[in-house]
């Protein structure tokens, strides 16, 4: 399980205008991850580690179980956050409740979001696994209790075929450790080909296959990785695993085909894409410079368009190189500044270039939705623990190049997977079988591997192979139900199926979403919950684990029909506050400055007032509850209705200028601007910071200089890049601040404090066009809270986008909210008002 590292804790206080700093705790590279605890005076010890790894069927399953002990006086909230390898997948996730090991469920990830929140303010024990950004994971867990332990455990599904490394290092020591090794269908024993192998042997396993165990108290780990060198298939042997599942077959099918490679036809031209961003310094670009070393060695003669990427691409520069003869460029490359967001998705073809090596983490995390196609070979080449394979695999497959792992191949490794080709497959069907998926090309040299669900006792699959001379063959494949059976044969399905629809998960939400409940997995669109009591199962709408069914069916059918009476009553509440309003702010007060009052648009309001009101009343119709309170609440609410079959106002044809919604920002009304002089602005700090100081003290030749150097000191330091941005705005400089304050997309993944403040900072810069996709990324960490929604629908009003404004304001205003969000409701309404008006 080859994991690598990079676990940060950050804790962040920040307000406009604020030096906030987010320091990172520790960062532990090609490690196990470690939980890591902010505010801890005392290190929470990890007392007791168990690990136990099963190869089948092509797959490998490590089920890792960890006890913590909290040794501080105060209760902690424990953070997990690790990259995983590419193709490995979180299969499950447990808890222990009351002294017993509780299985995670599948929930929708902002559902899961919003309910740990909820519940963690109850104090009580809630534990989330989910995805942020890329490759990346994060546990939370909650309450760590003092003088007590928390068991947690992990399960994660990857490929088997060659070298398995297994972390061990999750601690430096341990009370209680125990580890077992088991291969149920090896035909020979595996090699432990690692330095330290913890006195591990083979044996026969009295079931069939080889198993190893070893155990012990008080073991000092090892840092490196157990690496077990697994036995071959047989030379031509394809192997089949099938498993029997919720009534359905599925199989895989692991073929082994020619390793034979030969060198590539190589370019003329080349465009090298470069990633600039400020997350890039941290790539191993060493590793880089040595790959492109080969690559201009074999290339000889070529042009080379280098185009540099950060918040926004460069101009292209054009470099010769003759003979191999790369310094030029290599000097360029080594003066790269890294500083600024990822802005991926801006890059496009030069127009000449037959290919493309493009050097990134594939993160974009600024601009416009990274567009994963195109029009020439892309070779991805990734040196970084953190990032998106997913993303980089989809570009190299649809354009018909290759992505490349640094980090986990040799430099010969490297270099034959950039300047040579192999067999590769070209197109697999089949005939009694269905959801045919195939591991991508590149991952796995030297085999193929297949998966599918059956739809008759058995099938033939059909894989056409394209060999490295470009001739093509075709092999078939007889698959029967029951035939070798494995537990992990779904989930390798499972595994392949999600790899191929990461890559573009913006339009894959919902077959991702199924995915991950289907087979309870932690995705981009799922997360894992573990909750302590049914009643928070109930309350919440989440199917608890099978040991809870019972109980949970007999509290949920109450529950239902208080849900239904509780949303017709609030809606209709609102209608009540919303006339209330509208009276008073139509209400005349004596002025002496001759001033009128601000008012609502009298027509919209009634539009309003009649569609929300019409909604409650459809919710107690669908019911067919209309007696006592119900029908006093009918009848209230069919004397507010002026227009009887008014449309909702999600679906007004929204016209005028969304600008108009200005003043609703200014005043909370919807007003015309002119009729008030109330402004909000924000000020620059009255102190501010020894960095700032010397930018104002030095002359503008030293401005940029003088930026990079106090950088290095300030590098999660919110206020600094604030601070920065706005210096070099003022001086006229938008370009050079905009790129400063960019900074803050890469700080925390999942910030949503800091994404927020990045936004609101593009919109005070005039920049609503950069602002909307980073409100879209907070309104997808945090849906639960309604100024995430409010935020997006006022940017997209100011992008002069009405209807998805009045979309996403209506969200706000027939929201059920908590109570920490008194009144937002209102607030919305006034504003939907405003951008309809």
């Amino acid at each position: 399980m080859p994991i690598r590292i990079a676990i940060f804790i950050a804790a962040f206080a920040a307000c406009a205008g604020a030096n906030a700093q987010l320091a990172p705790v520790s960062v532990s590279v090609a490690r196990a991850p470690v939980l890591q605890v902010a505010g801890a005076e005392q290190p929470v010890r990890l007392a007791s580690l168990k690990v136990d790894v099963e190869v089948a069927g092509g797959a490998a399953e490590t089920r890792v179980q960890m006890v913590f002990f909290n040794p501080n006086s105060r209760t902690l909230e424990g953070k997990l956050q690790f990259p995983l390898a590419p193709g490995q997948i979180v299969s499950g996730f447990a808890l222990d409740v009351d002294g017993r090991m509780r299985t995670a469920v599948p929930v929708d990830k902002d559902r899961a979001q919003q309910v740990f929140e909820d519940i963690s303010r109850r104090r009580v024990d809630p534990g989330l696994l989910q995805t942020t950004t890329g490759n990346n994971y994060e546990l939370r867990i909650y309450p760590l209790l003092p003088g007590k332990t928390r068991t947690v455990e992990l399960t994660i599904v990857e490929a088997a075929s060659g070298l398995l490394r297994i972390p061990l290092g999750y601690a430096d020591r341990v009370t209680a450790f125990d580890l077992a090794l088991r291969l149920p269908s090896a035909t020979a024993a595996p090699e432990l080909a690692s330095a330290s192998t913890l006195g591990l042997r083979f044996e026969r396993a009295p079931g069939g296959g080889y198993i190893a165990r070893t155990s012990g108290a008080d073991v000092v780990l090892p840092g490196a990785p157990l690496v077990l060198r697994l036995p071959p298939n047989a030379v031509g042997t394809t192997w089949v695993a099938t498993e029997e599942r919720a009534g359905q077959t599925w199989f895989t099918i692991e073929m082994p085909i020619d390793g034979r490679t030969a060198p590539r036809p190589l370019p003329r031209r080349v465009q090298l894409v470069w990633d600039a961003s400020g997350s890039a310094a941290s790539r191993q670009l060493d590793r880089e410079i040595a790959l492109l070393d080969a690559y201009f060695a074999a290339v000889r003669e070529t042009s080379v368009n280098l185009v540099r990427v950060a918040d926004t691409v460069a101009l292209p520069e054009r470099f010769d190189v003759h003979g191999g003869d790369w310094r030029a460029l290599r000097a360029a490359l080594e003066a790269t500044t890294y500083d600024g967001a990822s802005n991926l998705g801006a890059v496009r073809h030069d127009g000449v270039s037959s290919e493309a090596l493009w050097f990134s983490d594939g993160l974009a995390t600024y601009g416009e939705p990274w567009k994963l196609a195109f029009p020439v070979p892309v070779f991805a080449i990734s040196s970084a623990a953190s990032s998106d394979p997913a993303a980089l695999q989809k570009i190299a497959d649809a354009s018909g190049g290759t992505s490349i792992d640094l980090g986990a191949l040799t430099r010969q490794g490297a270099a034959d997977a950039l300047l040579r080709r192999g067999t590769r497959l070209v197109d697999v069907s089949a005939f009694g079988a269905k959801e045919i998926v195939a591991q991508s090309p590149g991952a796995a040299p030297g085999r193929i591997v297949v998966a599918g669900i059956l739809t008759a006792p058995g099938a033939d699959v059909t894989l056409r192979l394209r060999d490295s001379t470009g001739a093509t063959t075709t092999r078939v494949v007889s698959v029967r139900a029951g035939s070798h059976p494995s537990r992990l044969a779904a989930l390798q399905w499972a595994r392949l199926s999600l790899a191929s629809m990461e890559g573009e998960s913006r339009t894959n939400k919902v077959r991702i979403r199924e995915l991950g409940r289907r087979f309870a997995l932690a995705t981009r669109e799922t997360s894992l919950i573990v909750l302590e009591q049914v009643d928070d199962y109930v309350r919440n709408e989440i199917e608890p684990p099978p040991e809870l069914r019972a109980e949970y069916d007999r509290l949920a059918a109450t529950a239902t029909r208080r849900r239904g009476d509780s949303d017709a009553a609030r809606l209709a509440q609102l209608v009540r506050r919303f006339e209330t309003r509208v009276a008073w702010w139509g209400r005349e007060f004596p002025k002496d400055d001759g001033v009128p009052p601000l008012q609502v648009s009298k027509s919209e309001a009634t539009r309003t007032i009649g569609a929300l009101a019409g909604q409650a009343e459809s919710s107690r119709r669908e019911r067919g509850d209309l007696s006592g309170e119900a029908k006093d609440e009918r009848d209230t609410l069919r004397s507010m209705r002026q227009a009887p079959n008014a449309p909702a106002p999600s679906t007004f044809a929204a016209a005028g200028n969304a600008k108009a919604l200005d003043a609703a920002k200014k005043s909370g009304a919807g007003n015309d601007p002119a009729s008030t002089t109330i402004s909000i602005a924000l000020t620059p700090a009255a102190n501010a910071s020894g960095a700032i100081k010397r930018l104002q003290s030095a002359r503008p030749e030293e401005w940029q200089r003088i930026y990079f150097d106090e950088r290095r000191a300030n590098e999660m330091n919110v206020g600094f890049f604030l601070d920065a941005a706005e210096f070099f705005i003022a001086k006229g400089r938008p370009a050079f601040g905009l790129r400063a304050l960019s900074n803050l997309a890469e700080m925390d993944l999942q910030n949503r404090q800091v994404l927020r403040l990045l936004a609101y900072r593009l919109q005070q810069a005039g920049q609503t066009r950069l602002a909307v996709p980073i409100f879209e990324r907070v309104l997808e960490l945090a849906p639960n809270e309604p100024q995430s929604h409010r935020d997006l629908g006022l940017a997209l009003a100011d992008a002069e986008q009405p209807q998805a404004a009045v979309d996403h304001l209506y969200a706000v205003a027939t929201g059920a909210w908590d109570a920490r969000f008194p009144d937002i409701d209102l607030i919305a309404l006034t504003e939907m008002n405003a951008v309809v008006d």
